[in-house]
């Protein structure tokens, strides 16, 4: 999956879906700098967010 990093990144977190399965959110209710990253376990969306907290603005980051 291929992320961008937004200019405005938010609070992120990993909330449990109604699906059962995790996914990495930021409080923003407006795209473009909404993000919902669907992710394995919760060990991968700590992972996640870190490359996103390290990520320049723009910069497109695989998972």
């Amino acid at each position: 999956m291929r992320i961008i990093k937004p200019k405005i990144l938010g609070t992120l977190k990993i909330q449990m879906m109604m699906a059962g399965n995790y996914a990495v959110i930021n409080g923003i209710k407006n795209p473009p700098n909404k993000l919902i990253i669907p992710c394995d376990r919760y060990e991968h969306g700590l992972e996640i967010i870190e490359r996103l907290k390290n990520a320049k603005v723009g910069e497109v980051i695989y998972t």
